[in-house]
């Protein structure tokens, strides 16, 4: 899943909802086996705060963005800009020469207009 050919690699997963980071548990739990979900560390924070999770010394390949709001939870809870402009720029600190930033946006919701 996340791991090179030598073994190593790790997820981080950021969302500010309890039930986002629940729901990724869940399904990692029925998809992935244990190994796996070792590489696998989730949190309930905010994107912007992505460089206090980070460890300093982690090679970092891709940062992924899903912003929007939780399919089937509050969409009074949305992305804002405030926090997005923060955490492009710590993802563009943390990202490695020849890494990725992916973003993907949501419009469904006053948000995302």
């Amino acid at each position: 899943m996340v791991a090179d050919e030598s073994g190593r690699g790790r997820f981080y997963g950021l969302d500010i909802q309890d039930s986002a980071i629940d729901s990724t548990s869940s399904f990692l739990k029925m998809a992935v086996d244990s190994h796996e979900r070792e590489l696998v560390k989730l949190f309930c924070i905010c994107h912007s705060r992505m460089e206090d999770i980070i460890p300093k010394d982690s090679p970092v390949r891709l940062v992924a963005f899903n912003l929007g709001y939780l399919p089937g939870g509050d969409k009074q809870i949305i992305t804002v800009p405030e926090t997005t402009e923060l955490a492009l720029q710590a993802a563009s600190r943390i990202v490695g020469s020849g890494g990725l930033i992916s973003v993907l946006v949501y419009i469904g919701h006053l948000g995302g207009r």
